[in-house]
């Protein structure tokens, strides 16, 4: 089934359980009885549900606003990041923009993403390039868990100024 039709299909299971959940708060007792039939009238697959349920459960996690990153948590595939505002002070659109494309693209994960950040907002410079991204993001990427906590041990950093 493609990404397309398992997305669509959510957002109908998800209407499905609003209008339940409205019909109920209007006072009708019955309105999740036939909530079963309903699914298999609509020919939703099990990993269609699953989803939903995945869906609605992110949305009442309480870590899932304000609260510390976690794997239960995690942005969805297609989430974009926001720069905070000492980040949009030290990166260029340019960088960020090139930093963006190869998130998406797969070539650094979110975790090797927050270092490259973390790297390019301490490094002093202001406002950082895309060739300094570049570099960044090539170390990060090519010395993977050689990294402590956003510090490149192996090697000197040298920025280029």
């Amino acid at each position: 089934m493609s990404e397309k039709r398992t997305d669509d299909a959510v957002g109908r299971i998800l209407r499905l359980f609003a209008e339940r959940l409205e019909s109920y708060l209007d006072g009708d007792e019955l309105a999740f009885e036939t909530l079963g039939e309903c699914i298999e009238e609509g020919q939703f697959s099990a990993d269609d549900v699953q989803s939903a349920l995945w869906v609605l459960r992110g949305l009442g996690n309480e870590n899932s606003v304000g609260g510390e990153a976690t794997v239960e948590n995690a942005p969805g595939k297609h989430a974009q990041r926001v720069l905070s505002a000492e980040e949009r002070e030290s990166v260029s659109p340019e960088a960020w923009g090139y930093l963006i494309d190869l998130n998406r693209r797969g070539a650094l994960d979110s975790v090797q993403y927050e270092r490259v950040l973390d790297l390019l907002v301490g490094s002093g410079v202001r406002p950082v390039d895309v060739e300094l991204a570049r570099e960044v993001a090539s170390r990060v990427a090519l010395e993977g868990n050689e990294l402590d906590r956003g510090e490149i041990v192996h090697g000197d950093f040298d920025l280029i100024h």
